[in-house]
């Protein structure tokens, strides 16, 4: 089922229908502790990677204007930045959400902390993306994430509706792969743009998915008319989590899952029953002991 489907039941499209691009992405560069760098340089960088995201079709699919999906990218430059190499590194934040049916709240979908960025950059050059062809780590690792957030938005709207765009992001990383930068290889590590592509895509990552689907879709875009029955099924949603668990604990999507997804959890169920609280506690501290500070006050209610 296609996304601009399910957002004409939600009444989020008005007439005329108005085309527009997939993302609604902001970008900011932290680059204040950089010294001996004209700052015009990374107002560039900046402009540039707002129009690859924002104006590039990365679908076929329709979208208007309000069904944009909503998504920021923090760059944050290496003080040792140097502008005579057009060399930089730096750490990335990729954060998305998406809106919750009847209410102006936006839930939480991707949460992202990329720590192996590098990229050459030099301004008013015309950069061009293949995703078969690698020449630019920076339009390949913006590339990866553009199609990251679409997969993971369309999976909270139909069930396991993000695979073309996995699909995709897979399409980039076995480009980068056979290029000398980092984040895109197994044996790097395991938290790295490889294993978020190779995660989402294995079967061992189903319930993952299909705990996206529910979450989202039967449990909070019915929380504002059903609050309990909205609720239930996002329990039952998050409790699949653990069958990713035993097979592979603590894996990089699940990390990142939570990271995204911890204080929303927190702040739905510290209002449940006692026994609904108790069930997911049992599952949760377990699947995301990196959070279990925060699960031990929901389960104490508020």
């Amino acid at each position: 089922m296609k996304r601009i489907f399910i957002l004409l039941i939600f009444g989020l499209i008005g007439s005329p229908f108005v085309k527009a691009q997939e993302l609604n992405c902001s970008v900011e560069i932290m680059s204040q502790q950089v010294q001996g760098v004209n700052p015009a340089i990374f107002e560039s960088l900046e402009q540039m990677i707002f129009e690859f995201m924002n104006n590039r079709k990365w679908t076929k699919d329709q979208f208007t204007i309000e069904e944009r999906i909503r998504c920021s990218i923090v760059i944050n430059i290496d003080p040792s930045a140097s502008a005579s190499s057009n060399r930089y590194t730096g750490t990335l934040q990729i954060i998305s959400g998406r809106p919750i049916f009847n209410t102006d709240y936006y839930s939480p979908v991707l949460n992202i902390q990329d720590k192996n960025f590098q990229f050459e950059y030099v301004p008013n050059t015309q950069y061009v993306f293949n995703p078969d062809n690698f020449q630019h780590n920076l339009l390949h690792v913006l590339a990866f994430y553009a199609y990251l957030i679409i997969g993971y938005d369309y999976d909270t709207y139909s069930l396991r509706g993000g695979t073309p765009y996995y699909q995709q992001a897979q399409r980039i990383v076995q480009a980068a792969s056979t290029s000398n930068a980092e984040g895109w290889k197994a044996f790097e590590g395991d938290k790295n743009r490889y294993w978020l592509a190779e995660d989402i895509m294995h079967r061992t990552f189903e319930p993952m998915r299909d705990c996206l689907y529910e979450y989202h879709r039967l449990g909070m875009d019915l929380m504002s008319e059903k609050m309990p029955k909205g609720r239930t099924a996002c329990m039952r949603a998050l409790v699949k989590m653990d069958k990713v668990h035993k097979v592979k604990p603590l894996a990089y999507s699940t990390q990142a899952f939570f990271l995204a997804k911890s204080d929303e959890i927190v702040n739905i169920f510290s209002q449940a029953d006692p026994p609904e609280r108790n069930q997911l506690f049992e599952v949760i501290s377990k699947v995301d002991p990196g959070n279990l500070g925060k699960y031990e006050k929901m389960q104490k209610g508020k």
